[in-house]
């Protein structure tokens, strides 16, 4: 209702403000017509002055001419001088009218007129000055031919003269009273316009506003009546509101500031009644006598600031039962006076749940020992709380575990990791803190052991408690542990670092294996540091593009004609050059493998295509390709991206892969050709080699899953091969192997004549080695072997 009442006082405003610009818009106009209606007035007015100048005129005309015939006949010469006096007086008349015609001529055509006018009447009027001269000279018969012969026909031209100027003067007086007419009729038909449209205007408003009057007295009438509904519905509100008040769960009161309850509900009532808390007793002495450790002094200090307050406490006569308590200020100005109210609920459900949830975070569910979580805050804790105090962290890890849930299953590998929980928990000296990390990882922190014999005794224990677990499995398979030994603050003063340190300690305990312990040491420490050192360097390296690539001929051993070469990644430091068995598998842990198997690819790339220009060509370029670059999903994109910017064929590139990582692209995509990253390369035309034959795995009978171009002897047996028959038959039997499979064999690492001779004789077909040439850099590369 508000809303329609707002929007007819916009109309009324709107509509009442476009009559008053009609109105005003209409006056305007009126006064505009008024003035047009004044000044055509006016110019009727002239019109008619100006015509009775011409009269004048015309009677001053005619009566000259009369008095110059009564001239003629006049007798006496008193009587002629008499009548020359009113032609006189006549004159002045005419020069009078004519000067008065002419200032206010405002039409060329009049101008002329009264000119021409003027000039005759000018000159007629010497003429009759003769006339007169002639009849005082007594010449009556010259006198009367003047008059006839020359003034008469004068005076005609002056009456016509005086005709055709009171013709113009008829048409502008006409004209002026048809412009004042037709200005009339506008004025009547512009009134008609602008009086219909504010006319119908303010008739729409009155209909309107009697229709909006009658809509107001019925809204008024259905406001009453919905306003009666309205007290009911809320009395009926009200009543439910009470109802569900006392019925809530909840118990609920209000108080005023002295704390004596004004109202409360059944629930808060029946508890009162049930704690033996009387109705006598204010809401403060109430909750001091229900609830454990409440600070009543602190709550109403805080409501004094905050006016609400919230908490949790446990009930005095119910040893589990635990209530939410809320305290609120209610403001409402409407209240004579400050009240609060208070609602007590019961939690004791949702406090059991979280204790549940909170023992979950912390504990293990196999061991019930604390957790990963529960082990990072005692550490975070024992550092920042006794700094000052030394402990020592043992990273314990079990040794083939996986063979337990592999072999006997996940029940029974749950089995065995809650015994070896428990025979830890009886190895550790009481009060010590021992976790399970996750999967076969466990931790103790230790405070009361510092001797390095004491921390040894201890792990020796740990490791025969693992031993016993064996025999209560009936394994025959044996489950042990290594152990690695961290100290605060010796090995570290965070968290991070004492881990780190710790684990440090226990893979390096896997490695030496006579003994089931390693204490963290200083030569550990260096090793870590150059670990870190040499991550950071490979980072850069790699972001900065520090590494070179080399090559090394590849040679047809019956032709000796240079069949390939071989790319191989360097790293200059400033030190030293950095060999590959060191950094390569640092690059692979730390993740940059592919980062520099796609430059090696696409440095060889691009020189391959740079050495087009020489007098003899390079056949082939072989590049080394790791498993995560087969692996990763994309490598042939890229491969075929690097062939596409340097304008080469695919057959002019080799990739060679271990044995070890052609089973693990095997492995993960089976014998499905089309899923084989391997075969996708060979499609586009690129040779495969396997690189370091004989020293992987046993996998000749998955060879012939691929359609390996290239075998590569492994330098180990070309070593031995002119003093070990049996290393000369192992090579004999891979060149069979590999001739019966369509595959040629390069022997790698030839380096004395006899090797070549023996390679020779066993029909290998390609070889290189320090024989021919080491690895070169691309410009001493080719001068050496692409010059003539």
């Amino acid at each position: 209702m508000y809303k329609n009442s707002s929007n007819f006082i916009h109309f009324l405003v709107i509509g009442y403000s476009l009559v008053i610009i009609l109105v005003a818009i209409s006056s305007g106009i009126f006064f505009n017509y008024e003035s047009k209606i004044a000044n055509a007035f006016e110019n009727h007015q002239e019109n008619t002055a100006y015509q009775s100048n011409l009269d004048a005129l015309f009677n001053a005309a005619t009566q000259r001419s009369i008095l110059m015939v009564r001239m003629i006949n006049a007798k006496d010469p008193f009587e002629i001088d008499a009548l020359h006096m009113d032609m006189f007086r006549y004159e002045q008349i005419v020069i009078q009218n004519l000067s008065t015609l002419r200032e206010n001529a405002f039409a060329p055509s009049q101008i002329d007129i009264i000119e021409d006018a003027g000039e005759i009447m000018t000159r007629n009027r010497r003429f009759q000055e003769t006339v007169y001269s002639l009849l005082m000279d007594d010449q009556k018969d010259a006198a009367l031919k003047q008059l006839v012969d020359v003034t008469l026909p004068l005076q005609k031209q002056v009456i016509s003269t005086l005709n055709r100027l009171e013709a113009d003067y008829q048409a502008a007086s006409q004209r002026s009273e048809a412009n004042f007419a037709a200005i009339l009729s506008d004025m009547r038909n512009m009134i008609l316009w602008v009086a219909v449209p504010i006319i119908v205007s303010l008739l729409i408003i009155a209909l309107l506003t009697i229709d909006q009057l009658k809509r107001y007295a019925r809204n008024q009438e259905a406001l009453r009546d919905h306003l009666e509904e309205r007290v009911h519905q809320r009395t009926h509100e009200l009543l439910l509101d009470r109802n569900l008040m006392q019925n809530l769960n909840e118990a609920i009161g209000i108080f005023n500031e002295e704390g004596h309850l004004q109202i409360s509900n059944k629930k808060l009532t029946e508890m009162r009644l049930a704690s033996d808390l009387g109705d006598t007793l204010s809401v403060w002495e109430m909750l001091e006598k229900a609830f454990h450790e409440l600070n009543l002094p602190a709550i109403q200090e805080y409501l004094a600031i905050h006016k609400s307050w919230r908490g949790e406490a446990a009930v005095n006569h119910y040893r589990h039962q635990y209530m939410m308590i809320d305290i609120n200020k209610l403001q409402d100005r409407s209240l004579p006076d400050s009240y609060y109210s208070i609602i007590l609920t019961d939690i004791s459900e949702l406090k059991n749940i979280q204790n549940q949830l909170s023992y979950t975070a912390n504990y293990d569910a196999v061991t019930h020992l604390p957790n990963r979580y529960s082990f990072n805050h005692q550490i975070q804790e024992m550092i920042e709380k006794h700094a000052e105090e030394s402990f020592h962290l043992y990273y314990i890890d079990l040794n083939d575990f996986k063979w337990v849930n592999d072999h006997l299953g996940h029940t029974i590998g749950d089995e065995f990791l809650w015994h070896v929980g428990q025979a830890f928990k009886e190895a550790v000296p009481e009060g010590e803190f021992l976790a399970r990390l996750g999967g076969d990882e466990f931790a103790v922190l230790l405070t009361s052991l510092h001797t390095p014999s004491e921390l040894a005794e201890l792990a020796n224990q740990l490791f025969l408690q693992v031993k016993k677990i064996n025999h209560i499995h009936h394994s025959n398979h044996e489950v042990s542990c290594s152990i690695g030994i961290a100290s605060y603050p010796q090995h570290g003063t965070t968290p991070e670092s004492l881990i780190k340190h710790a684990d440090y300690a226990m893979y390096t305990a896997k490695k030496v294996q006579h003994t089931p312990y390693c204490l963290f040491s200083k030569d550990m420490r260096q090793q870590l540091s150059y670990l870190h050192e040499i991550e950071e360097s490979l980072h850069r390296a790699v972001r900065e593009k520090e590494f070179q690539v080399h090559y090394q001929p590849q040679y047809s051993l019956h032709s000796l004609k240079l069949v390939g070469a071989e790319a191989l990644v360097r790293w200059p430091r400033s030190d030293r050059m950095v060999s590959p068995c060191e950094f390569i598998p640092l690059a692979e842990k730390f993740g940059l493998i592919s980062a520099i198997g796609e430059f090696v690819f696409e440095t060889a790339a691009r020189q391959l295509q740079a050495w087009s220009h020489c007098k003899i060509e390079l056949p082939r370029v072989a590049i080394n390709t790791s498993s995560t670059q087969l692996l990763a999903g994309n490598f042939g994109d890229v491969v075929e991206r690097i062939l596409q910017e340097n304008q080469l064929t695919a057959n002019r590139i080799d990739i060679e892969v271990t044995e070890s990582v052609m089973m693990k692209n095997i492995e993960r995509n089976g014998n499905n050709e089309n899923a084989n990253c391997l075969s996708t390369l060979q499609e586009k035309g690129l040779e495969i080699s396997i690189d370091d034959f004989g020293t992987g795995y046993s996998s000749l009978s998955y060879i012939k899953h691929l359609n390996v171009d290239r075998i590569k002897i492994d330098k180990s047996f070309i070593d031995d091969i002119e003093f070990n028959k049996e290393a000369r038959s192992i090579v004999r039997a891979i060149i069979k192997m590999g001739h019966s499979l369509g595959m040629k064999v390069l022997a790698e690492g030839i380096e004395t004549p006899n090797q070549l001779d023996i390679l020779k004789a066993l029909e290998c077909d390609e070889g290189q080695g320090y024989l021919f040439s080491k690895p070169l850099d691309a410009a001493k590369f080719e001068m050496k072997c692409l010059s003539a």
